[in-house]
């Protein structure tokens, strides 16, 4: 493919609006292996520190395995909501606690985004009961 041929305005437009990507899936819906290793293929093009390639990608498709690892997802994002789970002292720095700090409001919409996460995905999340 040639670069000419792409349409630059819209790649922009997709790189700079698609910032909650979780919004736009259909957790439901089955994804086929050869797609999921595709978007890992895409994922893996960007260039890390010193090449220093440490990510590693777990693909869950077993619906019990998925809600388990969300289930410890769910209680490690309310620990860390509810203060029982302090962030390490790098995380620390980087929390806006003041609403005068630039950060602040990107933040508070970024963590009523994931915590709205068990409510958008009922059946991917468990609730203690």
């Amino acid at each position: 493919m040639n670069i000419a041929d792409i349409d630059l305005r819209s790649v922009d437009h997709v790189l700079t609006t698609t910032r909650a990507v979780r919004r736009r899936l259909d957790l439901g819906r089955p994804v086929a292996k050869s797609l999921i290793e595709a978007c890992i293929d895409i994922a893996i093009q960007a260039p890390t520190g010193l090449c220093g390639e440490t990510w590693h990608f777990v693909v869950i498709t077993v619906p019990s395995q998925r809600a388990a690892v969300a289930d410890i997802y769910r209680r490690a994002a309310e620990g860390h909501r509810s203060g029982k789970l302090g962030l390490d002292a790098y995380l620390s720095t980087l929390r806006a606690e003041q609403p005068d700090d630039r950060r602040f409001a990107a933040q508070k919409r970024m963590f009523n985004a994931g915590a709205q996460l068990p409510d958008s995905y009922p059946g991917l999340y468990r609730r203690p009961g």
